[in-house]
Protein backbone atom coordinates (compact mmCIF):
# COMPACT_ATOMS: atom_id res chain seq x y z
CA UNK A 1 0.00 0.00 0.00
CA UNK A 2 2.82 2.36 0.49
CA UNK A 3 4.77 1.72 -2.59
CA UNK A 4 1.36 2.49 -4.42
CA UNK A 5 0.56 5.48 -2.40
CA UNK A 6 4.15 6.74 -3.05
CA UNK A 7 3.81 5.98 -6.52
CA UNK A 8 0.34 7.80 -7.17
CA UNK A 9 1.52 10.09 -5.79
CA UNK A 10 4.79 11.54 -7.57
CA UNK A 11 2.81 11.20 -10.42
CA UNK A 12 0.02 14.10 -9.80
CA UNK A 13 1.66 17.21 -11.14
CA UNK A 14 -0.35 22.51 -1.54
CA UNK A 15 0.33 24.89 -2.47
CA UNK A 16 -0.43 27.98 -1.39
CA UNK A 17 1.23 30.78 -3.67
CA UNK A 18 2.25 33.11 -0.78
CA UNK A 19 3.15 35.87 -3.79
CA UNK A 20 0.10 36.14 -4.88
CA UNK A 21 -3.41 35.22 -2.83
CA UNK A 22 -2.56 38.43 -0.40
CA UNK A 23 -2.32 41.22 -3.20
CA UNK A 24 -4.54 43.68 -4.28
CA UNK A 25 -5.03 42.86 -7.42
CA UNK A 26 -5.47 38.87 -6.42
CA UNK A 27 -9.19 38.76 -7.64
CA UNK A 28 -10.87 35.11 -6.70
CA UNK A 29 -7.42 33.95 -5.71
CA UNK A 30 -7.77 35.44 -2.67
CA UNK A 31 -10.84 33.82 -1.68
CA UNK A 32 -9.51 30.46 -1.42
CA UNK A 33 -7.19 31.85 1.39
CA UNK A 34 -9.91 34.23 3.07
CA UNK A 35 -12.97 34.59 1.29
CA UNK A 36 -13.67 37.82 3.21
CA UNK A 37 -10.44 38.87 0.86
CA UNK A 38 -12.62 39.74 -2.14
CA UNK A 39 -13.41 42.75 -0.45
CA UNK A 40 -11.25 45.63 -0.04
CA UNK A 41 -9.38 44.90 -3.21
CA UNK A 42 -8.48 47.23 -6.19
CA UNK A 43 -10.14 45.26 -8.85
CA UNK A 44 -14.20 45.62 -9.78
CA UNK A 45 -14.07 42.54 -11.17
CA UNK A 46 -11.69 39.70 -11.87
CA UNK A 47 -11.76 36.66 -14.54
CA UNK A 48 -9.37 33.67 -13.57
CA UNK A 49 -8.79 31.86 -17.07
CA UNK A 50 -6.94 29.09 -15.78
CA UNK A 51 -4.20 28.52 -13.07
CA UNK A 52 -2.26 25.20 -11.62
CA UNK A 53 -0.22 24.77 -8.91
CA UNK A 54 1.69 21.85 -6.76
CA UNK A 55 3.49 21.28 -3.91
CA UNK A 56 4.83 18.49 -3.00
CA UNK A 57 7.60 18.10 0.00
CA UNK A 58 9.17 15.00 1.52
CA UNK A 59 12.55 13.51 3.70
CA UNK A 60 12.78 10.30 2.25
CA UNK A 61 13.32 10.74 -1.46
CA UNK A 62 15.06 13.30 -3.36
CA UNK A 63 17.14 13.98 -6.74
CA UNK A 64 20.81 14.69 -6.15
CA UNK A 65 21.80 18.16 -7.34
CA UNK A 66 22.45 18.37 -10.93
CA UNK A 67 20.71 15.29 -11.75
CA UNK A 68 18.14 17.00 -14.10
CA UNK A 69 18.50 20.49 -15.87
CA UNK A 70 17.41 23.66 -14.47
CA UNK A 71 13.34 23.44 -14.72
CA UNK A 72 13.96 20.04 -15.91
CA UNK A 73 9.80 19.12 -15.56
CA UNK A 74 10.59 16.57 -18.57
CA UNK A 75 13.46 14.72 -16.82
CA UNK A 76 12.18 14.58 -13.43
CA UNK A 77 8.38 12.58 -15.19
CA UNK A 78 11.34 10.65 -17.30
CA UNK A 79 13.23 9.76 -13.84
CA UNK A 80 9.55 8.51 -12.52
CA UNK A 81 8.96 6.13 -15.14
CA UNK A 82 12.10 4.54 -15.19
CA UNK A 83 12.96 4.88 -11.65
CA UNK A 84 17.22 6.62 -12.05
CA UNK A 85 16.63 9.88 -10.72
CA UNK A 86 15.47 9.13 -7.17
CA UNK A 87 17.49 8.27 -4.46
CA UNK A 88 16.49 7.44 -0.61
CA UNK A 89 18.06 8.77 2.17
CA UNK A 90 17.60 5.50 3.83
CA UNK A 91 19.84 4.67 6.50
CA UNK A 92 20.23 0.79 7.25
CA UNK A 93 21.69 1.08 10.80
CA UNK A 94 18.45 3.07 11.88
CA UNK A 95 15.83 1.08 9.74
CA UNK A 96 13.09 3.07 12.28
CA UNK A 97 13.32 5.74 11.53
CA UNK A 98 10.52 7.74 10.37
CA UNK A 99 9.56 10.14 7.82
CA UNK A 100 7.12 12.04 6.03
CA UNK A 101 5.68 12.83 2.45
CA UNK A 102 2.87 15.41 1.48
CA UNK A 103 1.47 16.59 -2.44
CA UNK A 104 -0.86 19.06 -2.86
CA UNK A 105 -2.20 20.09 -6.13
CA UNK A 106 -4.77 22.18 -7.77
CA UNK A 107 -6.44 23.79 -11.12
CA UNK A 108 -8.58 26.69 -11.04
CA UNK A 109 -10.47 26.75 -13.98
CA UNK A 110 -12.37 29.17 -15.14
CA UNK A 111 -13.78 31.45 -12.00
CA UNK A 112 -14.67 34.65 -10.93
CA UNK A 113 -15.53 37.56 -8.75
CA UNK A 114 -17.59 40.60 -9.57
CA UNK A 115 -18.76 43.37 -7.17
CA UNK A 116 -22.27 43.86 -7.35
CA UNK A 117 -23.12 47.14 -5.32
CA UNK A 118 -20.66 48.73 -3.31
CA UNK A 119 -19.54 47.15 -0.43
CA UNK A 120 -20.79 43.41 -2.09
CA UNK A 121 -18.68 41.21 -3.87
CA UNK A 122 -19.84 38.01 -5.40
CA UNK A 123 -17.95 34.54 -6.74
CA UNK A 124 -17.41 31.23 -8.23
CA UNK A 125 -14.43 28.62 -8.59
CA UNK A 126 -14.37 25.36 -10.07
CA UNK A 127 -11.48 23.51 -9.23
CA UNK A 128 -9.48 20.41 -9.56
CA UNK A 129 -7.80 19.02 -6.14
CA UNK A 130 -5.49 16.54 -5.31
CA UNK A 131 -4.28 16.00 -1.42
CA UNK A 132 -1.66 13.05 -0.06
CA UNK A 133 -0.38 12.69 3.33
CA UNK A 134 2.00 9.55 4.76
CA UNK A 135 2.95 10.24 8.02
CA UNK A 136 5.62 8.37 9.98
CA UNK A 137 5.97 5.99 7.62
CA UNK A 138 9.50 3.96 8.95
CA UNK A 139 12.79 3.39 6.67
CA UNK A 140 12.47 -0.21 6.36
CA UNK A 141 8.82 -0.23 4.79
CA UNK A 142 9.83 2.73 2.52
CA UNK A 143 12.91 1.28 1.01
CA UNK A 144 10.94 -2.44 0.84
CA UNK A 145 8.74 -0.56 -1.17
CA UNK A 146 10.82 1.72 -2.93
CA UNK A 147 12.85 -1.55 -3.90
CA UNK A 148 9.77 -4.42 -4.04
CA UNK A 149 11.20 -6.20 -1.44
CA UNK A 150 14.38 -7.14 -3.36
CA UNK A 151 16.61 -5.76 -1.33
CA UNK A 152 18.61 -9.14 0.09
CA UNK A 153 20.46 -7.10 2.57
CA UNK A 154 16.31 -6.46 4.29
CA UNK A 155 15.41 -10.39 3.88
CA UNK A 156 15.56 -12.26 6.98
CA UNK A 157 15.32 -9.75 9.44
CA UNK A 158 12.25 -9.18 11.61
CA UNK A 159 10.84 -5.51 11.11
CA UNK A 160 7.91 -3.56 13.00
CA UNK A 161 5.86 -0.77 12.00
CA UNK A 162 3.24 0.69 14.26
CA UNK A 163 3.09 4.46 12.58
CA UNK A 164 2.67 4.37 8.98
CA UNK A 165 -0.22 6.48 8.04
CA UNK A 166 -1.62 7.44 4.61
CA UNK A 167 -4.73 9.55 3.26
CA UNK A 168 -5.32 10.61 -0.44
CA UNK A 169 -7.81 11.97 -2.19
CA UNK A 170 -8.83 13.92 -5.23
CA UNK A 171 -11.35 15.77 -6.28
CA UNK A 172 -13.66 18.72 -7.85
CA UNK A 173 -15.30 21.61 -6.07
CA UNK A 174 -17.84 24.16 -6.92
CA UNK A 175 -17.63 27.14 -5.08
CA UNK A 176 -20.26 29.94 -4.29
CA UNK A 177 -18.58 33.03 -2.42
CA UNK A 178 -20.48 36.08 -0.71
CA UNK A 179 -18.10 38.66 0.46
CA UNK A 180 -19.66 41.96 2.40
CA UNK A 181 -18.30 45.19 4.14
CA UNK A 182 -20.29 44.74 7.66
CA UNK A 183 -18.91 47.88 9.15
CA UNK A 184 -17.22 51.26 8.34
CA UNK A 185 -16.03 54.61 9.60
CA UNK A 186 -13.24 57.26 8.73
CA UNK A 187 -11.05 54.99 10.25
CA UNK A 188 -11.44 51.32 8.58
CA UNK A 189 -13.58 48.69 7.30
CA UNK A 190 -14.76 45.41 8.99
CA UNK A 191 -15.55 42.97 6.41
CA UNK A 192 -17.06 39.43 6.01
CA UNK A 193 -16.75 36.55 3.88
CA UNK A 194 -18.61 32.67 3.36
CA UNK A 195 -18.01 30.72 0.72
CA UNK A 196 -20.16 27.28 0.27
CA UNK A 197 -18.81 24.45 -2.03
CA UNK A 198 -20.43 21.34 -3.74
CA UNK A 199 -17.66 18.39 -3.82
CA UNK A 200 -17.32 15.95 -6.22
CA UNK A 201 -14.70 12.90 -5.43
CA UNK A 202 -13.10 11.36 -8.10
CA UNK A 203 -10.70 9.13 -6.00
CA UNK A 204 -9.71 8.27 -2.30
CA UNK A 205 -7.24 5.98 -0.44
CA UNK A 206 -6.32 5.48 3.15
CA UNK A 207 -3.99 3.18 5.67
CA UNK A 208 -4.47 3.51 9.46
CA UNK A 209 -4.20 1.36 12.51
CA UNK A 210 -1.12 -0.05 11.18
CA UNK A 211 0.18 -2.56 13.54
CA UNK A 212 2.94 -4.81 10.93
CA UNK A 213 5.26 -7.56 12.46
CA UNK A 214 6.95 -8.96 9.33
CA UNK A 215 9.73 -10.57 7.45
CA UNK A 216 11.17 -11.00 4.10
CA UNK A 217 12.16 -14.46 3.81
CA UNK A 218 13.60 -14.18 0.28
CA UNK A 219 11.09 -14.38 -2.66
CA UNK A 220 9.38 -17.58 -1.39
CA UNK A 221 8.47 -15.86 1.98
CA UNK A 222 6.61 -12.72 3.75
CA UNK A 223 5.57 -13.85 6.94
CA UNK A 224 3.62 -11.64 9.42
CA UNK A 225 2.80 -12.43 13.14
CA UNK A 226 0.75 -10.94 14.89
CA UNK A 227 -0.53 -8.31 12.73
CA UNK A 228 -3.42 -5.35 11.86
CA UNK A 229 -3.84 -2.45 9.44
CA UNK A 230 -7.06 -0.85 8.31
CA UNK A 231 -7.35 0.23 4.58
CA UNK A 232 -9.50 1.43 2.07
CA UNK A 233 -9.92 2.51 -1.69
CA UNK A 234 -11.79 3.42 -4.53
CA UNK A 235 -12.27 0.90 -7.59
CA UNK A 236 -8.88 2.40 -9.65
CA UNK A 237 -9.55 0.25 -12.26
CA UNK A 238 -13.54 1.76 -13.21
CA UNK A 239 -11.03 4.58 -14.40
CA UNK A 240 -9.77 2.53 -17.53
CA UNK A 241 -13.26 2.02 -18.15
CA UNK A 242 -15.22 6.06 -17.74
CA UNK A 243 -16.31 7.51 -20.70
CA UNK A 244 -17.09 10.35 -18.77
CA UNK A 245 -17.13 12.44 -15.63
CA UNK A 246 -20.07 10.51 -13.97
CA UNK A 247 -18.09 7.09 -13.80
CA UNK A 248 -14.93 9.30 -12.55
CA UNK A 249 -17.31 10.13 -9.50
CA UNK A 250 -16.95 7.89 -6.88
CA UNK A 251 -18.24 10.24 -3.82
CA UNK A 252 -20.11 13.34 -3.08
CA UNK A 253 -19.69 16.16 0.10
CA UNK A 254 -20.03 19.84 1.02
CA UNK A 255 -17.31 22.43 2.43
CA UNK A 256 -17.30 25.60 3.30
CA UNK A 257 -14.73 28.36 3.80
CA UNK A 258 -15.25 31.32 6.07
CA UNK A 259 -13.14 34.33 6.95
CA UNK A 260 -13.14 37.94 8.04
CA UNK A 261 -10.52 41.10 7.35
CA UNK A 262 -10.49 44.71 9.10
CA UNK A 263 -8.74 47.31 6.81
CA UNK A 264 -7.25 50.02 8.26
CA UNK A 265 -6.83 53.71 6.74
CA UNK A 266 -5.39 56.90 7.37
CA UNK A 267 -8.25 59.65 4.91
CA UNK A 268 -8.12 57.47 1.59
CA UNK A 269 -4.30 55.52 1.97
CA UNK A 270 -4.44 52.03 2.57
CA UNK A 271 -1.92 51.17 6.21
CA UNK A 272 -3.03 47.41 7.21
CA UNK A 273 -5.39 44.71 6.90
CA UNK A 274 -5.26 41.92 9.19
CA UNK A 275 -7.47 38.99 8.29
CA UNK A 276 -8.51 35.37 9.99
CA UNK A 277 -10.35 32.19 8.53
CA UNK A 278 -11.03 28.93 8.70
CA UNK A 279 -10.77 26.72 5.48
CA UNK A 280 -12.25 23.52 4.07
CA UNK A 281 -14.40 22.69 6.65
CA UNK A 282 -16.26 19.62 4.99
CA UNK A 283 -16.06 15.87 3.93
CA UNK A 284 -16.77 13.79 1.46
CA UNK A 285 -18.30 10.07 1.12
CA UNK A 286 -17.02 7.64 -1.23
CA UNK A 287 -19.74 5.13 -1.74
CA UNK A 288 -19.74 4.46 -5.31
CA UNK A 289 -17.20 1.46 -6.32
CA UNK A 290 -15.40 1.73 -2.91
CA UNK A 291 -14.26 -1.01 -0.56
CA UNK A 292 -12.86 -0.62 3.16
CA UNK A 293 -11.07 -3.16 4.41
CA UNK A 294 -9.79 -5.25 7.80
CA UNK A 295 -6.49 -7.14 8.31
CA UNK A 296 -5.65 -9.32 11.02
CA UNK A 297 -3.62 -12.40 11.36
CA UNK A 298 -1.50 -14.15 14.52
CA UNK A 299 0.67 -16.02 11.80
CA UNK A 300 0.02 -15.19 7.85
CA UNK A 301 2.87 -16.43 5.16
CA UNK A 302 2.94 -14.96 1.44
CA UNK A 303 4.31 -17.71 -0.12
CA UNK A 304 5.62 -17.48 -3.20
CA UNK A 305 5.27 -13.46 -3.53
CA UNK A 306 7.79 -12.87 -6.06
CA UNK A 307 5.77 -14.23 -8.72
CA UNK A 308 2.35 -12.91 -8.40
CA UNK A 309 1.37 -10.50 -11.20
CA UNK A 310 -1.32 -8.50 -9.87
CA UNK A 311 -3.25 -6.31 -12.26
CA UNK A 312 -6.60 -5.20 -10.60
CA UNK A 313 -7.36 -3.49 -7.18
CA UNK A 314 -9.55 -6.66 -6.61
CA UNK A 315 -7.16 -9.27 -7.51
CA UNK A 316 -4.53 -7.43 -4.78
CA UNK A 317 -7.49 -7.50 -2.01
CA UNK A 318 -7.63 -10.85 -2.33
CA UNK A 319 -4.65 -12.05 -2.27
CA UNK A 320 -4.21 -10.13 0.67
CA UNK A 321 -7.27 -11.82 2.21
CA UNK A 322 -6.42 -14.99 1.67
CA UNK A 323 -2.62 -14.22 2.59
CA UNK A 324 -3.83 -13.01 5.97
CA UNK A 325 -6.59 -15.57 6.71
CA UNK A 326 -5.81 -18.90 5.57
CA UNK A 327 -7.13 -18.73 2.25
CA UNK A 328 -10.10 -16.92 2.64
CA UNK A 329 -10.13 -13.71 -0.01
CA UNK A 330 -12.90 -12.22 0.72
CA UNK A 331 -12.89 -12.35 4.58
CA UNK A 332 -11.04 -9.10 5.13
CA UNK A 333 -13.77 -7.20 3.17
CA UNK A 334 -15.70 -4.39 5.83
CA UNK A 335 -17.27 -2.34 3.98
CA UNK A 336 -18.25 -0.39 0.73
CA UNK A 337 -18.03 3.14 1.83
CA UNK A 338 -16.19 5.41 3.82
CA UNK A 339 -15.88 9.26 4.50
CA UNK A 340 -12.59 11.60 4.13
CA UNK A 341 -12.25 14.85 5.26
CA UNK A 342 -11.15 18.04 3.94
CA UNK A 343 -7.65 19.42 4.57
CA UNK A 344 -9.21 21.86 7.34
CA UNK A 345 -6.83 24.87 8.07
CA UNK A 346 -7.21 28.15 10.40
CA UNK A 347 -5.03 31.25 8.69
CA UNK A 348 -4.43 34.30 10.01
CA UNK A 349 -3.22 37.03 7.63
CA UNK A 350 -1.69 40.54 8.47
CA UNK A 351 -0.49 43.19 5.63
CA UNK A 352 1.01 46.33 6.08
CA UNK A 353 1.52 49.14 3.39
CA UNK A 354 5.15 50.23 5.29
CA UNK A 355 5.57 52.80 2.09
CA UNK A 356 3.91 53.90 -1.02
CA UNK A 357 3.38 50.66 -3.38
CA UNK A 358 5.60 47.89 -0.95
CA UNK A 359 3.86 45.84 1.35
CA UNK A 360 5.19 43.40 3.77
CA UNK A 361 2.73 40.27 4.69
CA UNK A 362 2.71 37.94 7.45
CA UNK A 363 0.56 34.55 6.76
CA UNK A 364 0.31 31.53 8.88
CA UNK A 365 -1.75 28.01 8.12
CA UNK A 366 -2.23 25.56 10.88
CA UNK A 367 -3.61 22.65 9.39
CA UNK A 368 -5.91 20.30 11.49
CA UNK A 369 -5.89 16.53 11.86
CA UNK A 370 -8.83 14.07 11.98
CA UNK A 371 -7.91 12.12 15.12
CA UNK A 372 -8.71 8.26 14.33
CA UNK A 373 -11.13 9.12 10.93
CA UNK A 374 -9.38 9.33 7.15
CA UNK A 375 -8.94 12.61 6.15
CA UNK A 376 -6.02 14.86 4.16
CA UNK A 377 -4.25 17.39 6.32
CA UNK A 378 -2.87 21.38 5.09
CA UNK A 379 0.74 21.30 6.51
CA UNK A 380 1.45 23.90 8.44
CA UNK A 381 3.01 27.15 7.02
CA UNK A 382 4.28 29.98 8.28
CA UNK A 383 5.23 33.28 5.89
CA UNK A 384 6.70 36.79 5.50
CA UNK A 385 6.31 38.03 2.03
CA UNK A 386 7.57 41.37 1.41
CA UNK A 387 6.10 42.25 -2.32
CA UNK A 388 5.82 45.41 -4.64
CA UNK A 389 2.39 46.24 -5.67
CA UNK A 390 1.12 47.73 -9.13
CA UNK A 391 -1.45 47.60 -11.67
CA UNK A 392 0.76 45.97 -14.34
CA UNK A 393 3.72 45.01 -12.27
CA UNK A 394 3.70 42.50 -9.06
CA UNK A 395 6.91 41.19 -7.50
CA UNK A 396 7.15 39.29 -4.20
CA UNK A 397 9.86 37.36 -2.43
CA UNK A 398 8.11 35.38 0.22
CA UNK A 399 10.31 33.47 2.78
CA UNK A 400 8.62 30.56 4.69
CA UNK A 401 8.11 27.23 7.21
CA UNK A 402 6.67 24.44 6.14
CA UNK A 403 6.33 21.54 8.83
CA UNK A 404 4.30 18.80 7.80
CA UNK A 405 5.79 15.91 10.67
CA UNK A 406 9.10 17.74 9.41
CA UNK A 407 10.38 21.57 9.01
CA UNK A 408 11.19 22.77 6.04
CA UNK A 409 12.54 26.48 5.42
CA UNK A 410 12.04 27.78 1.76
CA UNK A 411 12.67 30.96 -0.31
CA UNK A 412 10.21 32.04 -3.28
CA UNK A 413 9.87 34.09 -5.60
CA UNK A 414 6.50 35.63 -7.49
CA UNK A 415 6.10 37.83 -10.28
CA UNK A 416 2.41 39.45 -11.83
CA UNK A 417 2.90 41.02 -14.97
CA UNK A 418 -0.09 42.34 -16.52
CA UNK A 419 -2.59 39.62 -16.30
CA UNK A 420 -0.10 36.67 -16.34
CA UNK A 421 1.25 35.62 -12.57
CA UNK A 422 3.26 32.70 -12.21
CA UNK A 423 5.91 31.89 -8.97
CA UNK A 424 7.26 29.44 -6.37
CA UNK A 425 7.86 29.24 -3.03
CA UNK A 426 10.17 26.22 -3.43
CA UNK A 427 12.27 26.67 -6.64
CA UNK A 428 15.84 25.51 -5.15
CA UNK A 429 15.46 22.20 -6.78
CA UNK A 430 14.30 23.04 -9.93
CA UNK A 431 17.40 25.54 -10.55
CA UNK A 432 19.70 23.12 -9.50
CA UNK A 433 20.82 25.07 -6.44
CA UNK A 434 20.22 21.90 -3.97
CA UNK A 435 19.49 18.08 -3.69
CA UNK A 436 15.66 18.49 -4.96
CA UNK A 437 13.49 17.05 -1.64
CA UNK A 438 10.34 18.25 -2.85
CA UNK A 439 8.84 21.83 -4.97
CA UNK A 440 6.28 24.29 -5.08
CA UNK A 441 5.26 26.69 -8.34
CA UNK A 442 2.27 27.90 -9.63
CA UNK A 443 1.28 29.87 -12.88
CA UNK A 444 -1.97 31.54 -14.20
CA UNK A 445 -3.58 33.79 -16.63
CA UNK A 446 -6.33 36.26 -14.66
CA UNK A 447 -8.05 39.24 -16.52
CA UNK A 448 -9.66 42.55 -13.69
CA UNK A 449 -11.02 45.81 -13.69
CA UNK A 450 -9.16 48.46 -11.94
CA UNK A 451 -11.88 50.40 -9.67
Amino acid sequence: MLLLSLQGASLLHAQQDLGIRNSHYAGIQAALLNPAGMEGQYVKWDVNVASAGTLFDNNYLYIPKGAIPVLGFRSIIEGIKHQNKFVTTFDPSNPDKRYHFMLASEVLGPSFQAEIKEGQTIGFTFRARAFANIDNFTGHVAQNAFDYMRNKILWYKPFHDNSTRIDGMAWLEYGFYYAATIYKDCKGELAAGLGLKYLQGLGAAYVKNTSLNYTIGDTTQLIFTHSNLDYGRTDYDTYRKSTGRRELTHGYGLGANIGFTYTRRHNTSYLYKLGVSLVDVGAIRFSRNTSAFHLHSDSANFTNWYTYDLKTNEQVDRTISAAFYQGDSTRSYAGNSFKMGLPTALSFQADWNCYDNLFVNLTVIKGFGHGHGQGVVQPDVYSLTPRYESKWLEASLPFSLIYYGHWRPRLGFAVRAGYLFFGADAPAGLFKLRNMYGTDFYIGVHFFRKK
